[in-house]
């Protein structure tokens, strides 16, 4: 378990990624053929390590989920999100801190991040997980409105 609640930290998303991925890769898991021969070897360590390795994934996914829920949700726990990281901003500005990124209410654009945090980090996680279990990719579908979404409002700032 503490090894599945240390990969959500976001600073292992991309060593977990390729972990995860070349695991894929050598059991030529696609579309969720070949996933009994990642989950289960004879050789017990290895087992272990694989079934780790996708457990960390999936929990992780879901920690970086909030762009992937549908509209509605999404919104409102990405707004959460923020309003969480702005407190922080707004106690560092009051100490005069360094305001951390992403949480100066100030300078922060929402849509922005969110492209800059979809595109690189969640659209690949997603894709890993839904090699496994194909069933998931409704979530892929949300995160590519979602992200239309504000790629739609970068846009028309940009226009303006």
């Amino acid at each position: 378990m503490i090894e599945t609640i240390l990969a959500t930290d976001i600073s292992n998303h991309v060593k977990n990624v390729n972990a995860l991925k070349t695991k894929l890769d050598t059991f030529g898991i696609s579309k969720g053929n070949n996933v009994s021969n990642l989950i289960f070897d004879d050789n017990v360590t290895k087992t272990y390590e694989n079934q780790q390795t996708v457990l960390s994934m999936c929990v992780h996914v879901a920690d970086i989920s909030n762009s992937a829920k549908p509209e509605n949700i999404s919104k409102t726990w990405i707004a959460m999100e923020f309003e969480e990281l702005f407190n922080q901003g707004d106690l560092e500005r009051q100490q005069n801190l360094p305001i951390s990124l992403l949480c100066d209410r100030k300078t922060t654009p929402i849509y922005k991040s969110q492209i800059g945090f979809i595109k690189p980090a969640v659209i690949p996680a997603f894709e890993l997980i839904i090699d496994i279990t194909p069933e998931s990719s409704c979530f892929m579908d949300n995160l590519r409105d979602n992200l239309e979404k504000f790629e739609k409002i970068a846009k028309e700032e940009q226009n303006s």
